[in-house]
């Protein structure tokens, strides 16, 4: 079956930060294909579909895995759309994917579900200081971070450089079965 979960996120940043959201994230994933519960799948806004991580250790079906473990799942960012009102920035993405009940190939006691107990997502941002531009610093424009469902909230993210504040997370990104 055809089922969709939308992954939403919001952030607070500083009048000193220039933030971007990323067009990937990783999501923790039932996956029908290689009838495994819980792996991480990454995702691309616009790949036709995510890329499941399963497991390094191949079981004598699985030829279509690579040498990582890894190998292509339904599974796709079908929406995603950032809005931000100058102090708040959100990110909204719907993961659109096919579904079917099965056990977990490893762990028998463990059954797959569309959206799991304890659902998990990162979301990847960027997020520059405009202090150190304004100070001519060539590397203002800081490095990809990410945020993730298990971290300690709230999470803030400070310039590398000048030590200014510059977003702040208050809770993690919320995961709901649409």
């Amino acid at each position: 079956m055809l089922s969709h979960v939308e992954v939403t996120a919001r952030v607070e940043v500083t009048p000193a930060a220039h933030f971007v959201w990323s067009n990937r994230l990783e999501y923790s994933h039932d996956c029908f294909v290689c009838r495994r519960v819980g792996r991480t799948v990454a995702l691309h806004h616009g790949a036709a579909h995510g890329l499941c991580h399963s497991s390094r250790r191949q079981l004598e079906w699985q030829d279509e895995l690579d040498e990582l473990g890894k190998h292509p799942a339904p599974i796709r960012i079908t929406g995603f759309d950032t809005a931000g009102d100058g102090l708040t920035q959100v990110l909204r993405c719907r993961l659109s994917f096919w579904w079917s009940p099965f056990t977990d190939l490893k762990r028998p006691d463990e059954r797959a579900s569309e959206l799991s107990a304890s659902p998990w997502a990162r979301l990847h941002y960027r997020v520059g200081c405009h202090t150190c531009r304004d100070a001519g610093q060539d590397d203002w424009f800081g490095e990809q971070k990410s945020l993730q469902s298990n971290m300690v909230w709230p999470v803030t993210s400070s310039c590398a450089r000048c030590g200014a504040e510059l977003v702040t997370a208050d809770g993690p990104p919320e995961i709901n079965l649409v």
